[in-house]
């Protein structure tokens, strides 16, 4: 039977492991532990012996990427839709001043979960939050958010790992919530749209999942070093953004401005075989490539993904607009599909 074991060497061992959290949530018994950044057994129990739940839950064991499409859209991608599946793209901006304060960009996303929250459409959404350390720096971690405040609290880009998906047994388990909502890199909606393919019992509470861009993700301890070496600590970033090439870091005082080629060092080994930059299989995915400053790029993927966009831009919670450049996000999926293909 695959099992963990099997996990580990195909996947953790090789640098494969998204570090998604799916498999952790997965255990009915919770023998996996998130340990030091990873998914760990400490100890192999007698239950482990015919369980191979963890290994399936893995979306980079057995992704069936058609399957799930046509479960989404029905229908599968054609090789020229470069962003994948979608019915419109606009740039979008919140209508809410207090939000736009603390948001990364257009705030879009942290208004959307917001108004699915105030309308019951959800009662909570896993995001990622910072994660303070004693040094006075942070990491990304997750968050399960059940009201306003903490999803306000919540807003803004945190560039690092975060298992997303860790917390999907601790919002359906311990917080009971029905509705949730996911929000995530391109990684993290794979993970999570395997676990519903493969009916994961606890993936019905999951309702709507948001898609984040990614270039590429970072290593948290090569980031930092990286930050150090040009006279930035962590514990001094209030803000990170990527935008026409550079990696953008914003402290109280200064901001620097890095070539994205310089940074490749940082990223994580797993995101060198990924060929998702837009999040193609959420229901909405939202960057802030391809709209100016202030705004952010909002792609609406799904029937699901219209309906709430559109009661956003009725009532009055957003502001929307042509998008400024659909060639640029069209132009960094291709380039990030194309070296996925040389990498694998």
């Amino acid at each position: 039977m695959l099992a963990y074991e099997e996990l580990e060497s195909e996947v953790i061992e090789k640098g494969l492991c998204t570090y998604c959290g799916a498999c952790v949530a997965s255990c009915p018994l919770q023998h996996l532990k998130w340990i030091d950044e990873r998914p760990k057994r400490p100890e192999k129990k007698a239950a482990c012996e015919d369980c191979g739940t963890c290994y399936h839950a893995c979306y980079q064991t057995e992704f069936e990427r058609g399957a799930i499409e046509q479960e989404i859209f029905g229908r599968c991608r054609e090789e020229d839709e470069d962003i994948g599946i979608y019915r419109r793209v606009i740039a979008a901006k919140s209508a809410d001043e207090r939000i736009l304060e603390k948001a990364q960009d257009g705030g879009v996303v942290t208004t959307i979960l917001v108004y699915m929250l105030e309308e019951k459409l959800i009662d909570g959404a896993i995001l990622t939050e910072k994660e303070e350390k004693s040094d006075g720096s942070w990491m990304p971690f997750p968050k399960v958010a059940k009201s306003k405040e903490e999803i306000i609290a919540a807003a803004g880009t945190k560039y690092g790992i975060s298992p997303i998906l860790l917390k999907v047994r601790t919002a359906v388990i311990d917080d009971v919530l029905d509705n949730i909502c996911i929000v995530g890199l391109p990684c993290h909606v794979q993970a999570m749209r395997h676990l519903q393919h493969i009916k994961f019992d606890l993936a019905p509470a999951i309702k709507f999942v948001i898609g984040l861009f990614c270039r590429g993700n970072f290593d948290y301890e090569q980031m930092s070093k990286g930050l150090k070496k040009r006279g930035v600590r962590m514990n001094e970033v209030e803000k990170i953004s990527i935008s026409r090439g550079f990696f953008n870091v914003y402290t109280r005082d200064t901001q620097l401005s890095i070539p994205l080629k310089e940074t490749e060092t940082w990223h994580s080994k797993h995101c060198l075989t990924c060929d998702d930059y837009s999040a193609e299989l959420a229901d909405i995915a939202v960057g802030s490539e391809g709209s100016k400053e202030g705004w952010s790029s909002v792609i609406i993927r799904t029937e699901k993904g219209e309906e709430v966009l559109s009661e956003l831009e009725s009532k009055g919670y957003i502001r929307t607009k042509e998008i400024d450049s659909l060639d640029y996000i069209k132009e960094n999926a291709i380039r990030k599909r194309k070296k996925a293909e040389i990498r694998i």
